[in-house]
């Protein structure tokens, strides 16, 4: 997941994979062992996700994406 992605077919994909990862990553908690340091994790991919949807609505604004 780390090469850039010039489509915004690529761009949607990517989104979409990311999003089931930190799905599953939360839906892999179990309430007995589950600490803070895996809720700074998922807070962190968050962020991770959040920087990358926000660069490709820039991209999408400003017409640099493939379609």
């Amino acid at each position: 997941m780390g090469r850039a992605t010039h489509s915004k077919a690529d761009q949607v994909i990517y989104l979409k994979n990311r999003f089931k990862l930190l799905t599953q990553v939360v839906e892999a908690f179990d309430a007995e062992n589950v600490n803070e340091s895996d809720l700074a994790s998922v807070l962190q991919m968050m962020d991770n996700l959040e920087v990358k949807i926000r660069r490709f609505r820039e991209d999408w604004i400003e017409n640099r994406t493939e379609k």
